[in-house]
């Protein structure tokens, strides 16, 4: 906890650092360079008779506007990182823990206290009860892990649920990663930047990229026009001065950082990856949850088929309970209310645990849902929240409607959000020049309201949907259209490869004549 602390109170201060050097170069490349060299060079360099002022206004002019860019960049990335980095709201069960070690008497400093990664701490005069569970802090973003089964596609484990955070006690979105500078899951999370303040995530990863590709452009345009005045001032006299030298290796360094980090960022960009998803990325498998409507459904149990793994939701809190003890936790029948409670709050149904067919084909069979105090908005397609045939109950109108889910796979390296080229750059940066420049609206990243999925996805899922025989009618419908036009493309590309071959035959009869 303390080496958490001591990540965050560096990545506060850096950036105040930063900014330090940011001002002593722009002192310099105005005082020094611009006005005592260029525009009164008689009062530093006698033998120049001739100013430059021209120069020196053109050189103010790209340094400056260079400069205002760089620091709106910068200063939208720092708010964004300290105000909306992206993290991932704790479980109830992380609260339970918390008053578990209250009430043992153990403080954050014992040698008895939880091992488990905290990060930033709320107010220690919060007591976790079940009557202020509803008010905790958790609402932190507009994210709902525990909502992850209302979208028609998520990303899984083999099991079909996705995975689970020991450490924050909640599920993570797709994508997500648990940061141990900060001990929380973040959504999209790219890399931890001391020199930014912080995280770089989802929500910030447009301005990071924004805020270091003006930047190399500020450095480099610098080196170069400093090093020119540099070079010509030496050979005018014997000129050695600390501080031009100074801003030159500046100019150097950040500005081969800034350009790195912003052509490794743009790269991930356009291919639809993070610097932690990359390490692994041409050869990961994916398992996504694919929701099953009610029609393909019926289709799929009256075949007869057995050969695709399947799952329901909601699932009961007995599960949320065997994710717990996996995790060594603990917890009395009070803490177990808090965690109860919790979970109904957040979306959860509270169901008991039901027999089942066993000659079902569903991994994890489907559970009753008891009613709800406000019913989930509609998601998607409304008639596809119907359990399997094999299923031996029934829902009414005032219950959960379950969700059948087939769990598919991709092959190593199919990334299922890749939307193209284009289209990746695009979701990251926005849809025009000016939202490709300026630090105003925030990346398409972030909107999560698709029904489809967290993220958009690209051709992998439908084309996974197909294999599996499980295509809806607009995915089919879809693919026949593509296919359609591809034998087009070819009989059109055939047509134009005739018409050239028997012109060019025409052609060389005709001089041989």
């Amino acid at each position: 906890m303390s080496k958490q602390r001591g990540n965050i109170i560096t990545a506060r201060i850096v950036p105040l650092f930063l900014l330090g050097i940011i001002g002593y170069s722009s002192y310099v490349a105005t005082k020094q360079v611009c006005i005592d060299y260029l525009i009164r060079p008689h009062l530093s360099l006698p033998t120049l008779h001739h100013p430059d002022v021209g120069a020196a206004v053109a050189i103010l002019t790209i340094y400056y506007f260079l400069l205002l860019m760089t620091l709106i960049c910068f200063g939208r990335l720092i708010q964004t990182i300290l105000t909306n980095p992206g993290l991932v709201p704790r479980g109830p069960q992380y609260f339970a823990e918390k008053e578990r070690t209250r009430e043992k008497g153990t403080g954050p400093h014992s040698s008895h206290s939880n091992k488990k990664e905290e990060g930033l701490e709320y107010d220690s005069t919060t007591r976790y009860t079940p009557q202020n569970l509803s008010k905790l802090p958790s609402d932190e973003s507009n994210i709902r892990p525990e909502e992850f089964w209302h979208k028609d596609a998520f990303v899984c484990g083999w099991d079909g649920r996705p995975p689970f955070c020991s450490t924050c006690y909640n599920y993570k979105p797709d994508r997500a990663h648990h940061c141990s500078e900060l001990g929380r899951c973040v959504i999209k999370m790219d890399h931890f930047c001391p020199w930014v303040g912080g995280i770089v995530s989802e929500t910030s990863f447009k301005y990071f990229i924004q805020f270091t590709g003006w930047a190399a452009l500020l450095c480099l345009s610098t080196l170069i026009w400093l090093s020119y005045f540099f070079a010509k001032r030496r050979r005018e006299e014997d000129f050695v001065n600390v501080h031009w030298i100074l801003v030159l290796i500046f100019s150097a360094l950040f500005g081969l950082f800034c350009t790195g980090m912003c052509g490794s960022s743009l790269q991930f960009a356009i291919i639809n990856s993070t610097t932690i998803e990359n390490f692994n990325r041409k050869t990961k498998v994916w398992y996504m949850a694919v929701h099953m409507p009610r029609a393909i459904l019926d289709k799929y149990n009256g075949s007869g088929r057995t050969d695709l793994r399947l799952i329901s939701y909601p699932r009961p809190p007995a599960e949320q309970f065997e994710l717990l003890q996996r995790n060594r936790v603990k917890l009395n029948d009070s803490q177990q209310s808090i965690v109860r409670d919790g979970w109904d709050s957040q979306g959860l149904a509270a169901t008991p645990p039901n027999t089942y067919d066993p000659q079902s084909t569903s991994i994890f069979p489907p559970h009753p849902a008891v009613p709800r105090k406000t019913p989930p908005p509609s998601r998607g397609n409304t008639s596809a929240s119907s359990p399997p045939q094999s299923a031996p109950h029934t829902l009414t109108n005032t219950q959960t409607e379950l969700r059948t889910f087939a769990i598919l796979e991709t092959d190593p390296g199919a990334n299922p959000f890749d939307l193209g080229y284009f289209g990746n750059f695009k979701q990251v940066m926005g849809n025009n020049l000016f939202d490709w420049l300026i630090p105003l609206r925030p990346s398409p990243l972030t909107d999560h309201s698709d029904p489809t999925s967290f993220y958009k996805v690209g051709r992998v899922l439908p084309r996974l949907k197909r294999h599996a025989g499980i295509a809806g009618l607009d995915v089919e419908h879809h693919e026949k259209l593509s296919d359609r036009h591809r034998r087009r493309r070819r009989k059109s590309r055939r047509a134009s490869t005739g018409k050239s071959s028997r012109h060019r035959r025409d052609s060389e009869e005709e001089v041989g004549s």
